[in-house]
């Protein structure tokens, strides 16, 4: 069976060449014994850069090129790890309990915002003890990073005593959302749990990583669909729009609320906070490995997914039929818990970059018919224009979007709707016109991120 962790360390896939994946890092400082860690995460602020470069991938690529920045300019003391859009950052102990560290832990590149957290973590026990510790400590501090990203005003104090202050600061709700943040590295190297084999996203073994995307991109097959995936509503689920308002999906912050509540109600210690959130957040995310593994074992034979997107999937496929299957064995598998839709776009030539921003269009239309019963919530591929009864959905919900202002949840769906204004006029017929101009007028109005 394939460890869970390697030494040398793997590399954090659509990172730069130099960074290790976090896992791999800790795991290792673990095994070395110190019984006491400083533990340092940098987040940053991902939705604003993709509306500044235009499409999601190349908006996490600005964020994961500051983060490197930032890795390299912590000093040699550190040993920096890296997963998703954060960089952890770990030594063996030398300040006091209550000095910050002193690194240049904010400089990036790119004009990217960063937020970042630090705690000491005591390790006691062995190896497999210490590692643990070292993982849920990462979650309350990367919540703890979240929140100062979010809230800069916040003093510079340790991941603990920021996050005390959570119930005062934020509502039950969007303390359920920061609760659902999205884990370091959640693989806890159990013995039944496989490691990911060469060539996998060290996260979700079985997943093609996304350092072999930019193979696919410097010699693109002439024919075939580029394909991107994303899970739909994964914090909050998503509620059937056929009238009886049913949740069809249970998103991860929606089973964090009740604790949440219990939080702002009784004033839980954080420490007792974490080790009962922390449970729930590795069940999800092994979900999520789980549904993502479907997704790709459902077009083996005609492409291949990259895992690229946090809870998505990029890549190429040879038919629209055979990605259609895939994501809806995909999502028969982790049916009630989450649901993934798929966007793709027919390659012509050998401008990938071109197919690639289609099919996040046609990924974002299936955004918009979530929780309906139209075949394009499933599938959209760009070009193929909207059913009367599938226009009129997609147009509703971007209209009650706009009618619930900019600081209403899925706000940022029509800041995109709003930048993709020509796909949708080339997709909807000319009598869906008149509505899509009062929501997205051609000028005169721009939108937050969201």
């Amino acid at each position: 069976m394939t460890p869970a962790y390697r030494w040398p360390p793997r590399h954090a896939p659509g990172f730069p060449p130099d960074c290790p994946d976090a896992g791999d890092v800790l795991a290792r400082f673990a095994a070395a014994g110190d019984r006491t860690a400083t533990l340092v995460v940098v987040t940053s602020g991902l939705r604003a850069r993709v509306e500044d470069s235009g499409d999601h991938e190349a908006g996490l690529d600005r964020v994961r090129r500051s983060l490197a920045a930032v890795g390299r300019a912590a000093g040699d003391g550190w040993q920096p790890g890296y997963y998703g859009k954060d960089l952890v950052l770990v030594r063996a102990a030398t300040d006091g309990p209550d000095e910050p560290p002193p690194a240049p832990l904010a400089a990036g590149d790119g004009g990217v915002r960063h937020g970042w957290a630090w705690g000491h973590v005591p390790l006691p026990g062995d190896a497999d003890e210490r590692r643990t510790a070292l993982l849920r400590a990462c979650y309350a501090v990367a919540m703890a990073a979240r929140l100062r990203r979010d809230r800069p005003e916040l003093p510079q104090r340790r991941a603990a005593d920021a996050l005390a202050r959570v119930p005062e600061l934020l509502s039950a709700r969007a303390t359920a959302a920061l609760l659902a943040g999205v884990l370091v590295r959640p693989l806890d190297g159990h013995p039944a749990q496989p490691g990911a084999a060469d060539g996998e996203d060290p996260r979700l073994p079985g997943v093609a990583s996304a350092d072999g995307l930019p193979a696919l991109a410097a010699a693109p097959p002439a024919r075939g669909l580029y394909a991107v995936t994303d899970v739909h509503d994964i914090e909050w689920g998503t509620r059937s729009r056929a009238g009886d308002g049913a949740l069809l999906t249970r998103g991860n912050a929606r089973e964090l609320l009740p604790l949440a509540e219990a939080w702002h109600a009784a004033r839980t210690p954080v420490d007792e906070l974490v080790r009962r959130a922390y449970p729930s957040r590795a069940r999800r995310e092994a979900l999520l490995a789980g549904h993502l593994r479907a997704l790709s074992d459902g077009v083996a034979g005609a492409g291949r997914l990259f895992a690229t997107l946090g809870d998505g999937l990029s890549g190429v496929v040879s038919d629209a039929e055979a990605l259609r299957t895939a994501v809806a064995a995909a999502n028969r598998w982790s049916e009630g818990q989450m649901h993934s839709g798929a966007g793709a776009a027919p390659l012509d030539g050998p401008d990938l970059d071109a197919a690639r921003r289609r099919a996040h269009f046609s990924l974002h239309v299936t955004k918009t018919l979530k929780g309906t019963e139209h075949g394009q919530r499933v599938l959209h591929v760009y070009g193929q224009p909207l059913g009367p009864d599938a226009a009129e959905a997609a147009v509703a919900f971007l209209a009650d979007l706009d009618a619930a202002g900019p600081g209403a949840p899925g706000a940022h769906h029509l800041a995109h709707a709003l930048r993709w204004r020509n796909d949708w006029r080339r997709h909807l017929s000319p009598s869906r016109f008149a509505c899509l101009e009062r929501v997205l007028p051609a000028t005169g109005r721009t939108l937050p991120a969201g």
